[in-house]
């Protein structure tokens, strides 16, 4: 499995759908070995991940609020504009330095889930709501490539 950290979340694997290669590079004083890694159809994969995150029960980390803003496309101004914030409380909730409200959490789900034309009843966002106190414990996301679609594994 490949441990995906570029995308910025700490807990995502795939188990497919991705190359690995091994080039040696001569330098002047020493061989190098490095590592490259190319991803299958990266937009797709990270329609997964997004989906994935927006369908967790957990309140969102500072990293996939920022995952998924990013993936919106829109900045931090922008965000805070819309959530009726400064761009630094949007900073702070990306860095892990200001909790992020419940509610600030659910509109954000709610814009990602638009963008994908998903249906979100509204007693999804209720339940995150009124759930605030259960937080289960965030484990590992795996995904893999199936006939050129990327999908979240048991």
């Amino acid at each position: 499995m490949y441990h995906y950290t570029e995308c910025g979340l700490p807990n995502i694997y795939l188990k497919n759908g991705f190359i690995t290669e091994k080039r040696d590079e001569k330098g002047s004083e020493k061989e190098q070995n490095e590592e490259y890694t190319s991803i299958h159809d990266m937009e797709n994969l990270h329609t997964a991940i997004a989906q994935s995150i927006t369908d967790s029960h957990t309140a969102l980390s500072a990293a996939e609020f920022k995952f998924l803003r990013i993936e919106l496309n829109l900045s931090q101004k922008l965000l805070g504009q819309r959530f009726g914030v400064s761009e630094q409380t949007i900073a702070r909730y990306e860095k892990g330095q200001s909790d992020i409200p419940r509610t600030t959490d659910a509109a954000l789900r709610s814009l990602y889930m638009e963008k994908v034309e998903k249906n979100s009843p509204v007693s999804f966002f209720l339940d995150l709501l009124s759930n605030a106190e259960a937080q289960q414990e965030k484990t590992e996301i795996q995904l893999e490539e199936i006939n050129d679609q990327w999908r979240v594994t048991g």
